[in-house]
């Protein structure tokens, strides 16, 4: 449908924009702060994400999911977002403070201070109702606009380690910004209505079913960094940060049309449309395996002649790092596929919600074993293992629950083209420096190869959707 692909659309010129932006700041940051100034962010960063966690309570993709069912009427709709900002309002504003206590007692107080205004941020989050009504458009541009402010930020303000209280800043702030911009167009949609403390409190437990998740989430993906700095060094927290910021970059981007069809795929299941949604799932997921299996081997093919200029020499150590998380890139959008297009439109929380405690119990106990005895590997082997565990958990019930199937024809033609792609770059260029030239020509050559192998071999699953001009029926 001509709204799902211009959403799709939006949505990934934002997270096009999200990968094209860190190209140059990533370069810039590194160097300036070093693995020690890229810890201390990520490890006073994780302490506030903690709070941001209890002040959404869960809202996020409860609340896009209610916003969808609600939207058809602009008073039922005006009712329904008073009462989940009024609830999500109160419990931010409790975290901010009891955040601010805590943290004052901190010799780092400073970082801890300038990260609080991502709390603030969570305080008047909506993303959740312009993700409801389908309206990706302002909420990717107000992103966008934030971004680039940022962006330009630090280029000009980011010089040395001096700087990092900047960067914090404004990392924050373009949170916060971005955030707070959407409260300008909100009002298209709906009208200010007055709501009863009853009716905030009766969305508590349906969100909590969904905060759940998130703490079992935000444990097996920030506590890595948490346990670093608590056993070993504000250095290790530097590279373990930037050995997974490679893949965040391409699953962000590989996983936006997630988050474009679950309000319509919520949708369908008030039709009782289910079948639709296996049906289309067939597509995606197929779709994705076709993105992310070359960009695995792709990671494999360009690092050595990465690091060195993208990262800066004082983080060689990702030669190493980088390729053993690369796998993460086809396990991590598999299950959030799974979770966002099936398992939360079709209210199948208790699945949802097995999934992250497995990978969350998986994390917490790998990493207090590991960490001690092998630091930064040990956190890496830590996430690894707990990816895996939430996404085989979620595609196994998937595969019980409907009749869906893998096509693996094309999954085996997928990881022929890439191996192939990957021996070409590897010819081709392993006597070239290190360079961007380099990393755009290995690039480049890795894309021709693979979407010319996958075209001979009738799997390029982009050039059959291009060629039917549709997606969602």
């Amino acid at each position: 449908m001509k709204k799902t692909a211009y959403n799709f659309m939006y949505q990934s010129i934002f997270q096009l924009m999200k990968i094209i932006l860190p190209i140059i700041t990533i370069p810039i940051v590194s160097k300036a702060l070093g693995p020690s100034g890229i810890g201390t962010y990520n490890y006073t960063n994780s302490i506030a994400q903690y709070f941001v966690l209890i002040a959404g309570l869960g809202v996020g993709v409860y609340g896009n999911r209610e916003i969808a069912i609600a939207r058809e009427k602009k008073d039922t709709l005006s009712q329904r977002f008073w009462e989940l900002f009024g609830m999500s309002f109160v419990i931010s504003l409790v975290s901010l403070v009891i955040y601010l206590i805590i943290v004052s007692f901190s010799d780092a107080r400073l970082y801890f201070y300038l990260q609080s205004l991502i709390i603030v941020a969570a305080i008047f989050d909506i993303s959740w109702f312009f993700m409801g009504i389908e309206d990706f458009k302002k909420s990717s541009l107000s992103s966008l606009v934030a971004q680039l402010i940022s962006f330009f930020g630090i280029v000009l303000f980011v010089k040395n380690s001096q700087d990092l209280w900047i960067y914090i800043l404004l990392q924050s702030c373009n949170i916060l910004f971005s955030q707070g911009i959407m409260w300008l167009f909100i009002w298209e949609s709906i009208e200010f209505k007055k709501v009863k403390v009853r009716d905030m409190i009766k969305h508590v437990l349906p969100s909590l079913q969904f905060f759940i998740p998130k703490i079992a989430i935000v444990l097996y993906t920030n506590l890595n960094k948490t346990l670093l700095g608590w056993l070993d060094t504000a250095d290790s927290v530097g590279y373990y940060s930037n050995t997974l910021i490679l893949n965040g970059v391409l699953v962000a981007l590989v996983t936006t049309l997630d988050m474009v069809l679950l309000p319509k795929f919520s949708n369908l299941v008030s039709k009782g449309k289910t079948k639709a949604i296996v049906k289309v799932m067939k597509k995606t997921i197929d779709l994705q395996l076709f993105f992310t299996i070359p960009m695995m081997f792709g990671i494999w093919a360009i690092v050595p002649k990465l690091v060195p200029w993208f990262f800066g020499e004082k983080f060689s150590l990702l030669v190493q790092t980088i390729p053993i998380v690369a796998p993460l890139v086809v396990v991590i959008p598999l299950g959030m596929a799974v979770g966002r297009q099936y398992l939360v439109p079709m209210n199948r929380i208790k699945i949802y919600n097995i999934a992250v405690i497995n990978g969350a119990v998986v994390s917490i106990i790998t990493n207090v074993v590991l960490i001690p005895i092998i630091g930064l590997y040990g956190a890496i082997i830590a996430t690894i293992l707990s990816e895996l565990f939430v996404t085989s958990t979620r595609f196994i019930s998937f595969m019980k629950e409907t009749d869906f199937s893998i096509k693996l024809r094309n999954i085996f033609h997928y990881f022929l083209a890439s191996s192939i792609m990957y021996i070409v770059i590897f010819i081709i260029t392993n006597n070239m420096r290190a360079s961007l030239l380099t990393t755009l020509l290995q690039g480049l050559l890795g894309i021709v190869v693979y979407m010319v192998l996958t075209t001979v071999l009738h799997s390029n699953s982009l050039l059959e959707l291009v060629k039917k001009r549709t997606f969602i029926d």
